[in-house]
């Protein structure tokens, strides 16, 4: 029983095997190069451009990953006074005592 079993599955193998080289038939050609380095003639690309404009491409992307950088920050550091105000109202107001005196001395001499 189990010879017979195993008879199956070398044959299924073998199918499966046969459909493989079908579906891809690397066996028929050399790969010299990989598919993707493989370039059509009408197209000339040179080194430097390619260099430049891959340059250019960071530099974009770390210039909007920095704006996206100070964004975050500001909002953080907004959070943390908003915070900070709610849990220590006393604080809050410390920098606006002599702001209040100035503008109540400013309405007693108009």
């Amino acid at each position: 029983m189990k010879k017979f079993l195993f008879n199956i599955h070398e044959m299924v193998w073998w199918f499966v095997s046969e459909i493989e080289d079908w579906l891809y038939p690397y066996r028929d050609r050399e790969v010299t190069q990989p598919l993707w380095a493989e370039r059509s003639d009408d197209v000339d690309v040179d080194e430097a451009s390619y260099l430049k404009s891959q340059i250019t491409a960071n530099n974009d992307r770390i210039e909007r990953l920095q704006n996206e950088m100070i964004y975050v920050t500001s909002q953080i550091n907004g959070i943390n006074t908003q915070l900070n105000n709610l849990n220590n109202p006393k604080q809050s107001d410390e920098g606006q005592e002599g702001s209040k005196i100035i503008v109540e001395e400013g309405e007693k001499t108009s």
